[in-house]
């Protein structure tokens, strides 16, 4: 399943900026992070809190990096073009806050410190893979990527972790509706945007089908 598609303003600059959309995504996601962390103290609830900040704004770069192309394409307006060029600083954006989320999720049980749990073999596990396909995506990104492996292998390996991601969000919003936890507004939001930007990529691919149909008639 193909989420987002690269485009050739997707290439337009070979590497990354010193200073751009993405590092301002990243400083977003931390200071909101510190601003849970500040509300309730260095303490496991503080950790807990800027955790969960960190991952609803992960959330929500993801649902813009992965419905900015079908947007601009289905919607004439230059606004949304513009946004589709930049739309690589979107997926990089998701993952340097995803990183600031891994962050926040590891950092209490990291120091050696009396009273706190060590880390879990699957809190490592989702941390390390988690981090993992969030590089393969920053990378498959890129230009570089693109002249190294091939636009059509840096193209699948984006498509393939930005469609794992997707599964992520939508199962977890699914089992905080279904599940035992306390209700919470948000995971039935992210579900609500998870199954938009399905619905935006269909839209996209039957958009171009037709196109190309009225264009052979």
């Amino acid at each position: 399943m193909a989420l987002i598609e690269h485009h050739p303003s997707f290439h337009h600059h070979g590497r990354l900026p010193h200073f751009s959309g993405w590092v301002a995504i990243g400083l977003a996601a931390a200071l909101l992070t510190m601003v849970g962390i500040a509300a309730r103290g260095l303490s496991d609830n503080g950790f807990r809190l800027g955790s969960q900040f960190a991952w609803r704004f992960t959330c929500l770069i993801y649902f813009a990096a992965v419905v900015a192309g079908p947007l601009a394409r289905l919607i004439p307006s230059e606004t949304l073009k513009r946004i589709c060029e930049g739309r690589r600083q979107l997926v990089w954006g998701f993952c340097a806050s995803l990183g600031v989320y891994l962050v926040s999720i590891l950092l209490p049980n990291a120091p050696p410190l009396p009273g706190r749990d060590d880390l879990t073999t699957g809190m490592m596990i989702f941390a390390g893979f988690a981090g993992l396909l969030a590089s393969v995506i920053a990378y498959s990104a890129s230009q570089t990527a693109a002249h190294f492996l091939g636009r059509r292998t840096s193209r699948t390996m984006l498509h393939v972790g930005m469609a794992t991601f997707w599964l992520a969000y939508a199962s977890s919003g699914l089992s905080h509706i279904s599940g035992p936890h306390r209700p919470d507004m948000f995971y039935g939001f992210s579900l609500s945007l998870m199954v938009i930007a399905l619905l935006l990529r269909f839209a996209d691919c039957f958009a171009a089908k037709w196109k190309a149909f009225r264009g052979a008639v």
